[in-house]
């Protein structure tokens, strides 16, 4: 008998199948505070709010308010009988009534304010429906202007989902008021902890480790935002008051009223095989905004663009401030210290820059040299030429020890213009062209001196060059800016969130499901593509009857837990049906075909397509960055626990998106920032040859499970050759390696015959070495997602050398006896 490809769904465990007499429709059991009095909106108030945004932003805007009209016989309940539209939107952004609000703050009671700024003022509320602490923003004002800050903070939040930036739960539209509903922060922002001093509060000082922690947090925030979203987001105003602290102290970035988005188009360079460039459209930019004391000297310019080299130096600023404890511009200073920048400039140029620490700090409580490393980065940031500054991935793997040796030497600044010049205002009435012209607020006035502040002109306009930064890609290619401030831009104030969609525009949509249409057997499914609305290009994967409690169990963690995330690696929910007794996933879909199509089904007559090594590398680097944000960047870690070849889509660009979150596992953090699983079942759910040894034996998700399902297929993309594959005679490929190892062999010879030696020969290495490491035997012995993130760079030194040692042949066959048992059994059936 033969297979083509063997996949084992193991049965669910007796305590997960429940009988079908799910409770009825009209009263499903919902866990506390999910639901909501004021969510479903009356088709009235529906009516209120289309009429209210149509008066802001004409007929041509469009707002998906509303939740999509549903058929009573198709609702579906999960096996705990929650409904699915309530499972699947509840963490996403949410229309609030005004009343619910104006309850909640008490009438918007002043002592309910939290802060001012970004065109608004914050107020605390509770919701009087569960009790849930909200932080209310309003923008009272009228305008265009204002209309456009709502409406570019609401569409570059609303998808967001990262541990370190501020969660969006809503808005609102009452009269003339526009208000955004967020997660309360109840440490305030990082302005309020850092500058207050102890004879006023009575409170200590920051500590290091929180500061520290504070800056990652943040960092990470920004290479969020930068290099790891379909849309690139420009934040434009990082500033300490707009970092945010929860209870942990984990900074979260907040206000966006001015963040702008680029899109990225990858384009690879055949010609360069060790880089990958960068290239991003400019789709809605105006001038560079922002803060007096974070804006980079190029901002200033006539014809300045934001790039993300601008949200570097506004960061550079707030390391800076972090370690120092001072603002970037302090009117009670003397007037050489008044500046933050050129006060630590000089001290650099002077050899004093430990100078700048934060006398506040106790002695003994950190280390020189990491207050030392934290100034010299934000000094790198803040360069003024902006080719040198580096980017945000550089940083975030510098502060997590990821990048060794010493970092790039700082130049003398004493022939770099200052910053902000200071002279008095009888020295000013001649500088009409600085910024002190344009901008009131950069204006301050002491009782004893007027001081006008202005900056230094910059011939530095778009970063477009490469950089010094062993990691850092290339910049940006900006295009000319629109002249017209009137014009809305087609995409105005417009939320999509993940909905139930009626099968019968998903018959139109894939053609009754053709079979030209159908795309490929996916892990529990099989997968059609087509058009949605004529617009929309999705992934229709059918999972098969709603009366099977496992595949009932299977569609309802998928939609749940894909929705709650947001990555470019990641494959993107648009919606699902139950309608006609069946379970259908609906993905967003761009792609051309799965990895493992690419990879094994192959037509090997001359002449066809092969994947070629360039596109290869950048696929596993990609899917390496969607793991990072899954297992470190998430409010929870989330654990894979399906990583295949099969769960690889490609675009036409060969652009991976990770898909198949139906055995995904949330591992929620604790105070100590450890982590617990919600779910204390530890049942073995996978595909063979996937599986570490661990993970067969015990049934416990851990992080380095997914690294070792990671790494087989790194040796899929090196070699050619599936992970298990019964034709063969060394069925699983990890074993195949590992004999290939034990002999010495050259790893050039575990290459894909079919790319004709056509590869960089120092990425083969790498990979095969990485793909080795990640599937020792021995959990202990992997890499870190991070790690491997590093190592992909080309940060070959992070190899260390218990991942290179090999294991012994009775060692391997010990640990790995399950699955040897496995295929033995299977064998003696006659499969192949």
């Amino acid at each position: 008998m033969k297979v083509n490809r063997l996949c084992f769904i193991l049965p669910a465990d007796f305590n997960e199948i429940a009988p079908l007499d799910y409770p009825p429709v009209e009263k499903p059991v919902k866990k506390e505070g999910k639901k909501h009095p004021y969510r479903n909106c009356g088709a009235h108030f529906v009516g209120f709010i289309r009429d209210s945004l149509r008066r802001f932003y004409g007929s041509r805007c469009l707002l998906h308010c509303a939740n999509p009209r549903r058929q009573q016989s198709s609702v579906f309940h999960d096996l705990a009988g929650v409904q699915m539209s309530e499972k699947v939107g509840g963490d996403n952004p949410r229309i609030f009534s005004y009343a619910e609000l104006y309850i909640g703050s008490k009438g918007f009671c002043q002592d309910e304010i939290l802060g001012s700024g970004g065109f608004g003022r914050v107020y605390k509320a509770v919701l009087p429906s569960d009790g849930t602490v909200v932080a209310v923003k309003c923008l009272a004002e009228k305008g265009e202007r204002f209309e456009k800050t709502f409406a570019a903070e609401l569409v570059a939040v609303a998808h967001l989902r990262h541990r370190n930036l501020v969660r969006l739960r809503g808005w609102c539209v009452h009269e003339d008021q526009l208000l955004l509903v967020y997660d309360y922060m109840p440490n305030r922002s990082l302005d309020r902890v850092l500058f207050r001093r102890p004879e006023n509060t009575g409170a200590p000082p920051l500590n290091w480790d929180r500061r520290r922690k504070i800056v990652r947090g943040l960092a990470a925030a920004l290479f969020y935002l930068h290099e790891q979203l379909e849309t690139q987001i420009i934040h434009r105003d990082v500033k300490t008051s707009n970092v945010m602290l929860d209870s942990q102290y984990n900074a979260r970035l907040g206000d966006f009223g001015l963040a702008r988005w680029l899109e990225h188009e990858l384009e690879y360079q055949i010609r360069t095989p060790a880089t990958k460039r960068h290239q991003f459209r400019l789709v809605d930019t105006t001038r560079i905004g922002g803060t007096i004391g974070y804006l980079p000297p190029e901002s200033f310019q006539k014809r300045s663009v934001a790039t993300t080299k601008s949200d570097v130096f506004s960061f550079g600023i707030v390391v800076l401030e972090v370690v120092s404890g001072r603002r970037a511009v302090d009117l009670t200073f003397p007037d050489e210290q008044i500046i933050l920048l050129d006060w630590i400039r000089r001290l650099s140029d002077e050899d004093k820059l430990l100078q700048a620490g934060d006398s506040r700090l106790v002695d003994g409580s950190y280390k020189l040299a990491d207050m030392e490393q934290f100034l010299h980065i934000g000094l790198l940031c803040t360069l003024h030429n902006p080719l040198l500054r580096p980017n945000m991935k550089w940083v975030v793997e510098v502060l997590s020890g990821n990048i060794s040796g010493k970092l790039p030497t700082l130049p003398s600044f004493e022939s770099h213009p200052l910053y902000i010049s200071l002279s008095s205002s009888s020295n000013t009435s001649g500088s009409k062209s600085t910024a002190s012209s344009r901008l009131s607020t950069a204006t301050a006035t002491t009782s004893s001196v007027n001081i006008t502040v202005s900056f230094a002109s910059s011939d530095y306009a778009t970063a477009t060059e490469e950089t010094i930064y062993e990691t850092a890609e290339f910049g940006v290619n900006g295009s000319s800016l629109s002249t017209s401030s009137s014009r809305r831009p087609t995409n105005f104030f417009m939320v999509d969130t993940p909905r139930e969609i009626p099968f019968k525009e998903l018959i139109v949509a894939t053609d009754n499901f053709a079979e030209s249409r159908r795309v490929a057997e996916l892990d529990f499914g099989t997968a059609y593509q087509g058009f949605l609305d004529n617009r929309h290009h999705i992934l229709v994967k059918r999972l098969g009857m709603t009366k099977c409690p496992a595949l009932r169990t299977r569609f309802s963690s998928e939609l749940q837990n894909l929705a709650r995330l947001r990555h470019r690696n990641l494959v993107q929910l648009r919606g699902w049906c139950t309608e006609q007794g069946e379970m259908l996933v609906v993905y967003d879909y761009s792609a051309n075909q799965l990895l493992s199509h690419l990879l094994f089904h192959h037509n090997n007559i001359t002449g066809s397509s092969i994947l070629q090594w360039r596109r290869r590398y950048n696929i596993i680097k990609s899917l390496a960055f969607a793991i990072l944000y899954l297992h470190e960047e998430w409010d929870e870690q989330v654990i894979h626990r399906n990583i295949t070849s099969s769960a690889i889509i490609l675009d036409p660009d060969m652009n991976p998106r990770l898909s198949s979150f139906a055995l995904a596992e949330f591992l929620t953090r604790n105070d100590h920032g450890h982590h617990a699983a919600t779910n204390k079942n530890k049942s073995v759910r996978g595909i063979f040859g996937y599986m570490s040894p661990e993970y067969i034996e015990s049934g416990e998700a851990t992080p380095m499970a997914d690294v070792y399902s990671f790494g087989v297929v790194v040796l899929e993309v090196v070699s050619g050759y599936m992970a298990a594959d019964f034709r063969q005679p060394e069925v699983l490929l990890v074993k195949r390696v590992h004999n290939f190892e034990a002999r010495k062999r050259p790893f050039e010879e575990l290459v894909d015959t079919r790319l004709k030696e056509e590869y960089n020969t120092e990425e083969v290495l790498r990979l095969t070495k990485l793909g080795i490491a990640c599937t020792r035997s021995d959990p202990k012995l992997r890499p870190t997602i991070r790690q491997i993130v590093s190592i992909l760079d080309g940060n070959d030194k992070s190899f260390i050398e218990e991942w290179q040692r090999k294991e012994g042949s009775e060692e391997w066959k010990e640990r790995n006896a399950c699955s040897l048992s496995l295929v033995r059994r299977i064998h003696a059936l006659g499969l192949h």
